[in-house]
């Protein structure tokens, strides 16, 4: 009878494989077709592009164990504020043109679950660095965004479906930095200026951004 007992025990601990809600997985070579939104932090001078959609084309290829090295190109259409330094604070936006930004990136990705998926689930923590920029020549008021160094971080889900592509989202935190001529900071007719600290002629500040899509294995 006392025999019995390591193996009743070892029964109820863990799972049969055919009922185990792990699975193995190959992560290989993925490229990602995805949408979402980009949410813009607001920078201290307001001429950052507005929150819009954004696409994204995502490639992955894995390189041992959990983790993988990604690429990822993104585009959101959007509009900002054109000012005007030098105008009142009352006339001082003079429109609000449109502007992309274009963002290309690569680091890290490493899943939480290593080279299984927990039932049908792939999360993943990801880190990386790349360039942001809108391709414009400086404005009316002297302000470029110009092409900036960016880095990022983020969460992503995968799920594989039984049958047909995987299901991909991701959460990530882009960050660059946001600089402002001497312009911004003279003071207009009626004694306002755009910027009044001087501390923030370089702020850091970026986009929240949430994507959706599918994920197809390539040369499989």
């Amino acid at each position: 009878m006392c025999s019995l007992i390591p193996a009743l025990a070892s029964a109820q601990v863990g799972h049969l494989p055919a009922n185990s809600p792990f699975e193995d997985v190959k992560l290989g070579q993925n490229l990602s077709i995805m949408g979402g939104w980009m949410a813009m932090k607001r920078d201290p001078a307001d001429v950052a592009p507005k929150s819009s959609l954004a696409a994204a084309l995502r490639y992955d290829i894995a390189i041992g164990g959990p983790a993988s090295l990604y690429v990822r190109y993104l585009v959101a259409p959007s509009e900002r504020k054109l000012l005007v330094p030098t105008n009142p604070r009352a006339t001082r936006v003079i429109g609000t043109p449109g502007v992309t930004t274009h963002q290309l990136d690569g680091g890290l990705d490493l899943a939480l679950t290593g080279k299984k998926t927990w039932h049908r689930l792939i999360p993943s923590l990801n880190g990386g660095a790349g360039v942001v920029s809108d391709f414009s020549a400086a404005d009316t008021g002297s302000y470029q965004f110009g092409t900036k160094f960016s880095f990022s971080y983020g969460l992503g889900l995968r799920y594989l479906p039984r049958k047909g592509p995987m299901i991909r989202v991701d959460l990530t935190n882009f960050m660059w930095q946001y600089d402002y001529p001497d312009r911004y900071f003279v003071k207009a007719s009626d004694t306002t200026s755009v910027l009044t600290d001087t501390r923030n002629r370089s702020a850091w500040r970026g986009s929240r951004t949430v994507t959706v899509g599918v994920t197809l294995p390539l040369f499989r």
